[in-house]
């Protein structure tokens, strides 16, 4: 009876993972004539992401980076160091040195201007009895006036310095690079003691997800609809990959990639259509990124 329950349990097993299998490779059936036949590349599905500087119109030139390609980083991670970021550094700490001195001072002018108080309080009832003469009474007032004066210039000295503070924190961030996302580094353009160019610092993406965008004929794009099945295959591939349609593009422009087919038309009209392709297609595909394949989608 165990016998029978266990043979069971593992004839339908059996047949789901072979249902799985034969679902899944369905769509790659597909003969030359069938479904709708476009030209695409391997794109992640992050996109190729090319990380840059923010130090202006000037340039910026790389004192230390932290990785290498292949290397995998995670999002918020110090990729690179810019040369001006011990100047930058100094110019932190002497805006807050600014404002401690500042600081000091205003505290010591709180004392002075609660003295002055008291003295030019003291003095006015005197003046009103004839104690005292009037100039040092006047002088007294004058002496609180100043205080008092002196008091708001140094708090707005120190709000100033606090803004100053704020914009030189903001200058020493943009002198240190961090990873938007998680992923891969896969080319770096520049290395230390190099500075920046229009390439940028380096490119990154997450490789754990894998797409391809099919450029599709703007005539036969009436017939895609998202959800639907496609197949891609390529030359020197072990097998052949399942997709899925995931988003519809909304430009119509020239071709970018080209059939091998001499009398193939080469100004076509296509939109960009993008298919998920499967899990396992990550590990096979994730060093072939922007290759060129050939999709068929199942209308």
């Amino acid at each position: 009876m165990i016998f029978r329950i266990r043979f069971l349990l593992f004839s339908m097993s059996m047949f789901t993972v072979m249902c799985s299998s034969v679902f899944a490779e369905t769509p790659c059936r597909l003969g030359a004539q069938q479904g709708i036949g476009a030209l695409g590349h391997i794109e992640p599905r992050s996109r190729v992401i090319k990380v840059s500087h923010n130090a202006g119109p000037e340039g910026a030139r790389v004192e230390q980076l932290f990785f290498q390609e292949t290397d995998s980083v995670k999002a918020g991670e110090k990729l690179a160091i810019l040369s001006e970021y011990i100047k930058r550094k100094a110019e932190v700490e002497a805006a807050r040195m600014r404002i401690k001195v500042l600081e000091a001072a205003r505290t010591v002018e709180q004392i002075t201007l609660a003295f002055n108080k008291r003295e030019n309080e003291r003095h006015q009832s005197l003046e009103l009895s004839s104690a005292v003469s009037i100039s040092l009474a006047d002088a007294k007032q004058l002496a609180f006036d100043q205080s008092a004066t002196n008091l708001k210039r140094l708090s707005a000295e120190i709000a100033r310095a606090q803004s100053e503070l704020k914009v030189a924190q903001a200058e020493l961030e943009n002198t240190l690079i961090y990873a938007p996302i998680t992923g891969t580094i896969m080319k770096i353009f520049t290395r230390p003691s190099e500075r920046i160019g229009d390439n940028g610092l380096l490119e990154m993406a997450d490789l754990s997800r894998l797409d391809v965008v099919a450029e599709v004929y703007e005539s036969e794009l009436l017939q895609v609809k998202i959800g639907q099945q496609g197949c891609i295959t390529a030359t020197g591939f072990k097998r052949s990959y399942s997709g899925q349609v995931r988003e519809l593009g909304f430009q119509v422009r020239k071709n970018d990639l080209n059939d091998t087919d001499p009398l193939a038309d080469r100004d076509n009209r296509i939109i960009e259509v993008r298919l998920t392709l499967e899990p396992e297609a990550a590990a096979d595909l994730r060093h072939q990124i922007f290759r060129q394949v050939k999709v068929r989608i199942i209308p």
